[in-house]
């Protein structure tokens, strides 16, 4: 009985200790994976490294291993700040992000080198410019000079392990102490730029972090791997940086360029992450390559490849070159510093987005492994630049000193009625140390290259144009970005028009047209040869707004061409001042101002503060021009009259979320709010269909899918955007969001996509010629009063001919009708690839204020809007001279020429606006910009119906 007591009771104890480990089970064996990138993976990232026992590694800083998950920026920032303390490293600031993170690079050096950087620093700016040399031998310094290499990571924010690479990179510089780092810092300064892009990165970080899990996934699928929109890859608005460094938008580019240009590097590399099932990918590029590059890059493209190579065989690990990286867009990290003079680099590791991925072979891929790939090819690149540190120098002011010594190409910038958006192109040139000069006097070119491809002769400049030689250091920087359009060669269109129509692919990466004259509108030519004007430096200062005749009885006006008016304009509408828009050129005291001018009457603002007015017209740097007289003579208008618009304050939102571009979502954001620092709501897509939309007055619909559009907004949404506009709003439709506003199926906008009303194309046509005439008619007296007219034959044979051309005609239009698909289907296919178009702007429209009556533009997807509707203030040019820049085959300039480009309906009481595509496109198309400012802030008085409230 005992035992069987006793047996009993040992089974109720365990139950008891069972139930007990049940019931308290340790709160932190539930947490979800503090090191989801860890794994299995533990190769050490530099076997037999040995190291200083006074520097603590990354992992004994930040308390958890590199390469175990993304070291958040504030990790990154920790321990660089930590290296700061040592005698052989400089951590030094360059700027802050928008949402205000510290922006850094680290400076290592070897004892010897360390004491002497800025010497160092000296040399490299003057092997960049050996004008500075004052004829001294620049071999002198170069037998006692290391090589500088800039190491980039992390400009997309969602590619993670080449920041947490840098960690392991600048322990290893500053601890190791075996014989292949000791020969790197011997022959190089190292330069680590740990995050390009922290704002990105720190969103990436957060939505993965927030669909981690206990157990991590494998799955490239789970919101763990694919996050959320916007997801991560860009800065805070949104902009992708590493399609920003010549157009120099953004404060992180901005900064960076400034701290690269005060060192001059001798290599840059551009770290990047690519597709999860990918392997690794490794410069060289492949053509097409851009004719500016430096001679040298080939040669030592090859020899950084061996050495990457090389590396990586220890290792067995896989990797390519050339497969579709190509090298014509000037516009990338790796890019930017080939036109520096620099060794351009670029790494593509296969991203496992901080965790693991289980690939197509079945193994697992570790976030570990990926950071320890970037960590040995950084290594191995630096290795190659060590060890060919003299011939690579030696290769780098050759090429300096034969820029100098080249046949002079000057492209001259006019000055127009623009003068802030010449003023800002400068200042973007001279940032990147290109030398800008301006005439002092009237010059007239005898002959030159236009920006449009024609051949000019006698061109008259006025005094204030800007002048850039391409007789500078950085003459390769110069051509790539100033040259209005740079051709790809015919072998490879053959190659790419065969995998466009063939496979449905294409071998180019990015925009084929990017020229800043082009993008800014501004009347740019090319001479060969020097100018032979008479020119100084060309000095930027800061514009003096003022107002004039303060005592004005009338009211006062100011011009509207300049880019200055609509920072103005917003101020005023901030301060309730009412202010109208000229239909008709008009008089300003002495000064005649054009349509699309602005007037604010006295009469109109009751009372009006004039020392306002005065303070806001110095700080938008406009003059404000004082009338005491309303009565016009002649073509002006009249002040009182009905030639002037009253304006409405834009109450603006837009529309946001997945499948929408962020891109041009993020182009429109900094637009409004950024630069001309007005509010703005952002409207989530899925959401709209239950928004009270009458707090707005402009709804603007980015480039985006046509089934994000349909199927995020639903039914309710799309019922809510037209009894908006019906109520008297104004929508804009960019790129995709046009698609959708015209699609027939919405029918808000009369514009139709060309593929939807092919069986009608004919129609749309001959609304064309309409257009067009409309806006420009001729007239010839002669037929207005005096034409004859013929009655015509009462001809039997004639009418059998007609019948019988009826009957053939209905007999061939289903075959016609098939003709025109297919030609359309190919001309779709061969899409304008990011080439620069010309658009014929009706300057008469309000929506054309402020513009030349001919836009350059970028198209860069399918979409080929017509309309039957005579409002068309911009449409794109005849085929014959549609192309500025970039690709754009003969079907395709066939199939957009004379297409819309910008259409405006009425709807109810309110308007659509459409534009074929994004207007200003990263951020940095001026030129075309001004349209959709023109729709944002002219829209609600000009194209809506008037409304009293009571």
């Amino acid at each position: 009985m005992r035992s069987i007591q006793a047996a009993c009771l040992c089974l109720f104890v365990m139950a008891l200790s069972a139930a007990c480990v049940f019931a308290q089970v340790d709160p932190q064996a539930m947490r979800v994976s503090p090191n989801p990138g860890a794994g299995t993976y533990d190769a050490p990232f530099w076997p037999d490294g040995t190291y200083k026992d006074d520097i603590q590694s990354p992992d004994q800083v930040l308390g958890y291993p590199v390469g175990s998950k993304p070291a958040p920026h504030a990790d990154l920032l920790k321990y660089f700040e930590y290296l700061d303390q040592f005698p052989n490293a400089e951590l030094r600031s360059y700027g802050e992000t928008y949402e205000g993170r510290k922006l850094v690079y680290l400076v290592v050096a070897s004892d010897a080198n360390a004491g002497r950087l800025e010497e160092i620093r000296a040399n490299c700016l003057k092997l960049a410019d050996p004008r500075t040399l004052g004829g001294a031998d620049p071999k002198k310094l170069i037998d006692h000079m290391p090589a500088v290499a800039w190491m980039a990571y992390g400009i997309h924010g969602d590619e993670l392990s080449s920041c947490d690479a840098a960690l392991e990179l600048a322990y290893q510089l500053m601890a190791g102490t075996d014989a292949a780092t000791k020969q790197i810092l011997d022959n190089c300064v190292v330069i680590i730029d740990p995050s390009e892009n922290p704002d990105g990165r720190s969103r990436w970080i957060t939505q993965l972090t927030a669909w981690n899990s206990v157990t991590p996934s494998h799955d490239i699928q789970s919101m763990s791997h694919t996050g959320m929109w916007p997801y991560g890859r860009t800065n805070h608005y949104l902009f992708d940086l590493n399609r920003d460094w010549f157009a120099q938008v953004h404060p992180e580019t901005r900064g960076k360029t400034k701290a690269i240009m005060e060192w001059m590097p001798h290599y840059v590399l551009d770290c990047h992450e690519m597709g999860p099932f990918d392997q690794y990918l490794i410069s060289p590029p492949r053509e097409p390559f851009n004719p500016y590059m430096t001679s040298y890059i080939h040669k030592w493209w090859e020899r950084v490849a061996r050495s990457h190579a090389a590396a990586f065989d220890k290792f067995g690990w896989s990797y390519y070159t050339r497969e579709w990286n190509e090298e014509i867009y000037p516009g990338y990290g790796s890019s930017y510093g080939i036109y520096l003079g620099a060794i351009g680099m670029l790494f593509e590791q296969a991203g496992v987005d901080g965790s693991q991925v289980k690939r197509p072979d079945g193994t697992i891929m570790t976030y570990r492994e990926t950071v320890h790939h970037q960590f040995i090819g950084s290594m191995a690149n630096l290795s190659a630049v060590a060890t060919g540190r003299k011939e690579l120098l030696n290769d780098y002011v050759a090429e300096k000193q034969a820029n100098l010594k080249s046949k002079p190409v000057t492209f001259v910038l006019a000055r127009g009625n623009n003068q802030t958006r010449l003023d800002r192109l400068v200042e973007k040139l001279e940032a990147q140390h290109i030398e800008v000069e301006r005439t002092t006097k009237t010059f007239t070119l005898s002959k030159a290259l236009a920006w449009d491809g024609t051949n000019t002769r006698s061109v008259d400049l006025p005094p204030g144009s800007a002048i850039v030689r391409t007789n500078q250091p950085l003459r390769p920087l110069i051509n790539a970005i100033l040259t209005f359009d740079i051709r790809i060669p015919t072998a490879f269109l053959k190659t790419e028009k065969k995998e466009i129509l063939a496979h449905d692919d294409s071998r180019l990466y990015d925009a084929t047209g990017w020229s800043m004259p082009l993008a800014y509108g501004i009347e740019t030519y090319r001479v060969e040869g020097s100018f032979g004007g008479n020119t100084e430096k060309y000095a930027l200062t800061a514009r003096k707004g003022s107002l004039a005749n303060e005592k004005a009885k009338v009211g006062f006006a100011f011009d509207g061409t300049d880019d200055t008016a609509y920072e103005m304009l917003a101020r005023l509408f901030e301060n309730n001042v009412n202010v109208w828009c000229s239909k008709k050129p008009f008089r300003a005291g002495n000064v005649n101002l054009p349509r699309g001018s602005f007037l604010i009457r006295r009469a109109g603002n009751q009372p009006l503060d004039v020392a306002t007015l005065r303070s806001l017209a110095e700080a938008a740097g406009v003059s404000l021009i004082g009338i005491d007289e309303g009565l016009a003579t002649g073509v002006y208008a009249d002040l009182g009259g009905n030639d002037f618009v009253l304006l409405k304050a834009p109450r603006i939102a837009v529309i946001a979320g997945t499948r929408i571009n962020g891109n041009d979502y993020g182009a429109i954001w900094h637009l409004i709010d950024s630069r001309l620092r007005m509010r703005m709501s952002t409207l989530d897509i899925v959401n709209v269909d239950g928004a009270d939309l009458g707090k707005y007055n402009v709804i603007v619909l980015p480039d985006g899918s046509m089934s994000a559009y349909k199927g995020g907004l639903g039914d309710g949404g799309i019922d809510n955007l037209k009894a908006f506009a019906r109520a008297g709003g104004t929508l804009i439709g960019e790129g995709g969001g046009a698609a959708f506003l015209a699609d027939s199926s919405i029918a808000i906008s009369s514009a139709r996509s060309r593929s939807q009303v092919l069986k009608d194309i004919d129609k749309y046509t001959r609304a064309v010629t309409l257009s067009r005439t409309a806006f420009t008619p001729e007239v010839d007296s002669l037929s207005v009063w005096g034409v004859k007219v013929e009655k015509p034959k009462d001809n039997k044979k004639e009418k059998e001919k007609d019948k019988d051309t009826e009957k053939s005609a209905e007999k061939s239009e289903s075959s016609d009708s098939d003709t025109v698909k297919r030609e359309d289907e190919m001309a779709r296919k061969l899409y304008p690839h990011g080439a620069i178009v010309a658009v014929d702007v009706n300057t008469d429209h309000w929506l054309g204020y402020g513009c030349n009556s001919v836009v350059p533009a970028i198209l860069n997807s399918s979409l080929a809007l017509v309309t039957e509707n005579v409002e068309v203030p911009a449409r794109l040019a005849p085929a014959e001279r549609l192309r500025l820049s970039g690709l754009m085959w003969e079907e395709a300039r066939a199939r957009w020429g004379q297409t819309v480009y910008a259409a405006r309906d009425g709807y109810g009481n309110g308007q659509a606006i459409v534009f074929a595509a994004i207007p200003n496109f990263r951020g940095y198309y001026h030129g075309a910009e001004r349209m959709l400012l023109n729709a944002l802030f002219l829209g609600p008085g000009f194209g809506t119906a008037a409304r009293v409230d009571w």
